[in-house]
């Protein structure tokens, strides 16, 4: 019998069990382990294990720490990551199939770091950012992306000196200041509600403070910086140790960042794809019409995330859908509201379900599904597939024209293969206007 499965585990954030570490052994251990076994006790049926991205953490640490390698992570984690532990198991039980994709907290993984990981579980193969499988039978295609790339904080800055560190590194390091100044003795951070945001820390008020007049501008790095520090306490001067033994300053970042709301109305084409991008960090909805956008260009039928920390069960009107795998480390205070989830992937039909670890146990998850286009916005989009069943080429007659009505999210390629099946996303814009366009082939 074929396997038919992918399981999908994000958002771990092992470290080293310092206490400002999101991942505390004590607390999430044994549900990470839990998985692992449920992999190992289903290899007949899985194709593949994905790590999506934020398996690791190399960013929840205070400043005055230099963060620690791959190799101090695994050495730190016997149980979960040594030569006898439950990851070797799930890899020797898979013949190796398993996927790494990085994330945000993990996306300085070197060669080096990918060595140290392999001699201790196997081989573990790197994934590309962006990872597509298919239905050996149907065909039909799931692609799976931690989820980052597409927040304004958290995806890789090409324009960052640090390796493509983006500004929620610092946001994270000021905040592990924030705790470890703040927890008591013996407190980690699992201790305390709510932790284990994508940045680290909860961005609503700072986000609501931006609705005021100067608003979502080229200046919302600074502002983010200056917010996040008056909240840690932390200087704008205070070295920061990086992973290579140098050191930041906030001062720095803040110069180094400036530009960036800029850089993201350029990338995504105008100011409220910027704005989706920023509002991504913290209200996880706003990254489905993301998803939806990946999907609908890989000729996906299922697009699932990461990143977020909050499951997704699907979208609730969309030609595709969408699921996000939540996260393994939640705060002691959260549970049982927050479990520890997780998602298998049945990869022929390109569906999707969440799961959780409850006391030991893998049981369903009922996360909920959204819109792909945050409430309270409508959607009067036009989504088209176009099915070539002749035995030629379809070509567009004409360049694309614009639209009568609307922005092209994806548009209708040049060329359908013989057989082939395109499709297309024309989004309405603010208004009443609705959508509306053509294409001839």
């Amino acid at each position: 019998m074929p396997k038919t499965l992918a399981v999908v585990v994000s958002d771990v954030h092992i470290g080293t069990g310092g206490p400002t570490v999101w991942y505390q052994p004590a607390v999430h251990q044994s549900s990470l382990a839990t998985i692992l076994d449920w992999v190992v006790a289903n290899a007949d049926d899985v194709r593949e294990l994905i790590l999506l991205g934020d398996v690791f953490d190399f960013w929840t640490y205070p400043p005055d720490e230099r963060p620690p390698t791959l190799a101090g992570i695994v050495d730190a984690n016997p149980v979960i990551l040594g030569r006898d532990g439950r990851l070797a198991a799930a890899v020797a039980a898979l013949d190796g199939s398993v996927s790494y994709l990085l994330g945000n907290h993990d996306a300085t993984v070197s060669a080096a770091d990918l060595a140290a990981l392999r001699s201790s579980v196997g081989p573990v193969r790197l994934a590309p950012p962006v990872h597509v499988l298919a239905g050996a039978g149907s065909g039909r295609r799931t692609v799976f992306a931690h989820g980052h790339t597409w927040t304004m904080f958290n995806a890789p800055d090409p324009s960052s000196p640090w390796d493509s560190l983006p500004v929620g590194y610092f946001v994270t390091r000021a905040v592990a200041h924030q705790m470890a100044r703040s927890l008591a003795p013996g407190q980690t951070v699992a201790d305390v509600s709510n932790q284990g945001a994508p940045n680290g820390l909860d961005l609503r008020q700072f986000l609501r403070s931006l609705a005021g007049p100067r608003g979502l501008g080229p200046s919302i790095s600074r502002m983010l910086l200056d917010y996040v520090a008056t909240l840690a306490g932390l200087g704008d001067d205070v070295p920061i140790v990086l992973a290579d033994g140098s050191v930041a300053t906030l001062a720095m970042a803040k110069e180094v960042y400036a530009p960036l709301f800029r850089r993201w109305v350029g990338k995504e084409g105008g100011i409220v794809g910027a704005t989706r991008a920023a509002l991504a960090d913290q209200y996880g909805d706003y990254l489905a019409w993301f998803a939806q956008r990946l999907a609908l260009s890989e000729g996906a039928e299922l697009c699932v995330f990461g990143h977020t920390h909050f499951p997704v069960g699907g979208l609730t009107v969309s030609p595709v859908d969408y699921v996000n795998s939540g996260f393994a480390c939640p705060s002691l205070p959260d549970m049982p509201a927050k479990e520890p989830t997780f998602v298998v992937v049945d990869l022929e039909s390109a569906t999707a379900e969440v799961r959780q670890v409850v006391d030991g146990s893998i049981l369903p998850y009922d996360a909920r599904r959204i819109p792909p286009i945050a409430a309270p916005a409508p959607d009067f989009s036009c989504y088209v597939t176009i099915e070539n069943r002749t035995g030629g080429v379809f070509s567009l007659l004409e360049p694309l024209p614009a639209p009568s009505a609307g922005r092209w999210i994806v548009p209708p390629p040049s060329v359908i293969a013989p057989g082939g099946r395109a499709r297309a996303w024309l989004q309405d814009k603010l208004g009443v206007a609705g959508s509306g366009g053509r294409c001839s082939y």
